[in-house]
């Protein structure tokens, strides 16, 4: 599918509708969420869902206003953040460290995107052997509005039990016969994945923070949120991911509804690039990952390979591995961002077509009374009203008379309805009048 047309299909029809005001160009996205699943959601309350639609809706303006440039306003941002760094080496090769490798990876990719995308701006998480918390990370994409987030790391193979022998064991006068094994790694593992942030698996997260994993852990969630316990004050920067907290699902599930479908679009390009080029592929996966929660753009964490495969790690190491790695992302890169440069001029088409009609539809008022007497509008013969009152200076034979008018209506059968309740409360003589791009039609 046409990347264009998978953002817009996603992001636009499926999420997205927009509500003309009277006042020119006021054009809200409204995520609906009707069939969003809440029941997962631990200690979810119905006050909850308030905050989840404001969030939407803010979440979304955010993003469509980013949509909404043209090409020409800024350039196409991407934030590369290597993984691990400083005392957190991440996973270890027979002869390499994760961290300089993802390091080597991370700078060929942005020099080559210099050198070959100029409408690019690249803006490094870290370009020497430090450690960057991974919130600060995610803060840095966010300060500069980023339009993608790219964690690169490397695999670690897992391990997995082996019987090797028995052993017997006394119980309760009896000897038994129980299995001894042992924890090997497997040497069969290969290829490639990225992940998108996942939800389903935040259930997780506390026992990956709370706990001081092994870098080489069999699960790629567990180890690439392993370090944050070792990051001063990690228990206050991360106060906000405990998934015992509704807010944290909510959070979560508005970074899910703004963005898991272009960060899966451009997570199946980068695996595709890595086909391409023959790489085995492990596919797009999800977990829950610190550094992908608290970035609000598309984010990914791509997994280059496994260190600990012999093979792989002369690969990795290489300098004609490390430059293949970094072109079939950058690859990816350009057709996801010639496919959002297409999204905002779409965008953009459509906020002009909506300007154009709301500022050519007409608008109905209802007209309360006309008198040569000021009443202000909080004036006490208004006070039954349930709408504002606004006053207009007008002439009629050489006399200056005040016109009182409420409402502002795009269907005239709404006024008509309005208008009975107004008669009701004891303006007789109230009628509709019709304005057009901000001027009276009725006399």
């Amino acid at each position: 599918m046409d990347f264009a047309l998978f953002l817009l299909s996603k992001a636009m029809v499926d999420k997205i509708r927009y509500i003309r005001h009277y006042s020119g160009i006021s054009v809200m996205p409204v995520y609906f969420l009707k069939n969003f699943n809440f029941s997962f959601m631990p200690g979810f309350k119905q006050k909850h869902f308030v905050w989840v639609l404001l969030g939407s809706c803010f979440m979304g303006l955010f993003s469509l206003q980013g949509f909404s440039q043209t090409t020409t306003d800024r350039k196409f941002i991407v934030v590369l953040d290597a993984g691990h760094g400083g005392s957190d080496v991440g996973a270890r090769g027979s002869f390499s460290l994760e961290k300089n490798v993802a390091l080597a990876i991370t700078l060929k990719l942005g020099k080559l995107l210099e050198q070959t995308q100029p409408d690019v701006q690249v803006v490094y998480t870290r370009t020497t052997d430090t450690y960057p918390a991974l919130y600060e990370r995610a803060a840095l994409a966010n300060k500069v509005h980023a339009d993608l987030f790219i964690s690169i790391h490397c695999n670690s193979m897992p391990y997995h039990r082996v019987l090797v022998g028995h052993r017997y064991v006394k119980r309760n006068g009896r000897r038994y016969r129980v299995p001894i094994y042992k924890m090997v790694r497997s040497s069969s593992e290969t290829g490639t994945e990225t992940y998108v942030l996942g939800l389903h698996r935040m259930g997780q997260k506390t026992q990956a923070i709370e706990s001081e994993m092994e870098a080489d852990s069999n699960d790629v969630e567990a180890r690439e949120n392993a370090y944050i316990v070792h990051e001063k004050n990690y228990q206050q920067n991360y106060g906000g991911f405990d998934p015992s907290k509704p807010e944290t699902y909510i959070l979560l599930a508005l970074h899910s509804s703004a963005y898991l479908s272009q960060s899966i679009a451009f997570a199946d390009s980068v695996e595709q690039e890595f086909k391409r080029i023959g790489r085995p592929s492990r596919g797009v996966k999800q977990k829950g990952l610190a550094v992908l929660a608290g970035t609000a753009m598309p984010a990914v964490l791509i997994e280059t390979g496994f260190i600990n495969n012999p093979v792989e790690e002369k690969y990795l190491n290489s300098d004609a591995g490390q430059l293949e790695i970094a072109q079939c992302i950058a690859r990816a890169i350009e057709k996801y961002k010639e496919a959002v440069w297409k999204y905002r001029s779409l965008v953009n088409t459509v906020h002009e077509s909506f300007a154009a009609d709301a500022s050519a539809a007409p608008v109905y008022r209802i007209q309360l009374l006309v008198s040569s007497h000021y009443y202000s509008p909080n004036d006490h013969i208004f006070q039954h009203l349930d709408m504002p009152v606004e006053v207009e200076d007008t002439t009629i034979n050489e006399q200056k008379l005040y016109r009182y008018l409420t409402g502002h209506f795009l269907q005239r059968d709404s006024a008509e309805r309005k208008l009975d309740f107004i008669h009701q409360i004891g303006f007789k003589d109230a009628f509709i009048v019709t304005y057009q791009q901000g001027s009276r039609i009725d006399p």
